[in-house]
């Protein structure tokens, strides 16, 4: 037995170091078919479909959020703007990617598209990403996006990746200068040259399928790593989608705790190991299924593997056209790099409606 789980790792080291030196011989799998008459349907109907959508799933949250907390007495002076309004204007600032100024002359042209009564300054944009009743409302938007596909996506998965605030900061440049160690490790990698204004780093999962995110966390601090948020974004990934089953990433992920993790909730982890992994479990079952797998049938675990292509898809739709972030302060440059994750996620299920045919307010009324 000891001769055969020898044999096997061996044969499992051979062929993580063929995949991570680019020469394993593996088959693609043949590109789905698309139907270009509902593309362009779901591009032309876009700006309509998410600023519509924006205001519905606003509205939505507001309500489960007011039925959930508890009211306070009214204090004097003048009441503050509704930070369903605020998040409104943010959504659909984000979209167009403006700065606050320009934001505000949107507002009166599609104030009444997203169902907004009072008009209301720059400044309160601006002070909007500090608010937390804000982000509790986006929180609740990203769960009520993915009402519509929950039972229909059952692979997520996770990466991480930075969002530059200066045009000349690019994330991909900086991790291939970082050693392979570090970038396994799951560490950030460390400019080489002095910033003024540093990037924010995070972690963000969705399904591999539809392209919707569950969650996003980021940071300005770079000393957290990526699997530090993992748990947290896993947990709320299984709440939103009971019928998981696999969760793909890279070799950041590819350790004990973490298929321990992705096994507690009752799904397959598809990780790329270091070439030097063994099949030892010690105490973690799904580490050593995990790479029994790939032993015994390559082709379909780097199927299954390669799903987390998804990841750089969705970074590249929620970074397209919106540039460096706007924001200098941390904790705005935080807000401002999640309201690009709420916003994608809206625009792609409004997409969604044509594209597949998936009711973007299914299930979420009954809610």
């Amino acid at each position: 037995m000891g001769v055969s789980l020898a044999k096997t790792g061996e044969t499992v080291r051979k062929i993580v170091t063929a995949a991570r030196e680019g020469v394993l011989a593996y088959e693609k799998k043949e590109s789905a078919p698309r139907s270009w008459s509902a593309y362009d349907l779901a591009q032309t109907r876009e700006i309509a479909d998410t600023l519509e959508l924006t205001r519905h799933l606003v509205d939505a949250a507001e309500e489960r959020l007011a039925s959930r907390s508890v009211r306070r007495a009214r204090q004097r002076g003048r009441p503050p703007t509704p930070a369903a309004d605020i998040a409104k204007v943010l959504v659909m600032q984000t979209y167009f990617g403006v700065p606050n100024r320009v934001a505000e002359g949107l507002l009166l042209l599609f104030g009444e598209k997203l169902g907004i009564s009072r008009e209301f300054s720059y400044k309160t944009i601006e002070r909007g990403y500090d608010r937390e009743a804000v982000n509790r409302l986006l929180d609740k938007v990203v769960e009520l996006t993915n009402i519509p596909i929950q039972g229909l996506e059952k692979v997520f998965s996770v990466d991480g990746t930075g969002m530059p605030s200066s045009r000349k900061e690019n994330y991909a440049e900086e991790r291939a200068r970082q050693n392979a160690e570090g970038r396994e490790a799951g560490a950030w990698p460390e400019s080489h040259r002095p910033r003024v204004r540093r990037p924010v780093f995070g972690v963000g999962v969705l399904g591999t399928v539809y392209k919707l995110y569950t969650g996003w966390i980021g940071s300005g601090d770079r000393r957290i790593g990526e699997t530090s948020a993992f748990p947290q974004l896993l947990a709320r990934t299984k709440e939103m989608h009971t019928a998981m089953e696999m969760v793909v990433g890279d070799g950041a992920y590819a350790g004990r705790p973490q298929c321990a993790l992705v096994a507690a909730v009752g799904a397959i982890p598809r990780f790329l190991p270091r070439r030097n992994a063994t099949l030892k479990g010690e105490g973690v079952h799904a580490w050593t299924e995990m790479l029994l797998s790939m032993a015994e049938s390559p082709q379909q675990w780097f199927r299954e593997y390669y799903q987390r292509e998804a990841s750089e898809c969705g970074f590249s739709m929620v970074k397209n056209r919106k540039g460096a972030l706007r924001k200098r302060l941390d904790r705005r440059k935080e807000t401002e790099t999640y309201l690009r994750f709420v916003q994608h996620n809206v625009t792609r299920l409004a997409q969604l409606r044509w594209i597949v045919g998936i009711i973007p307010w299914s299930g979420v009324a009954a809610q």
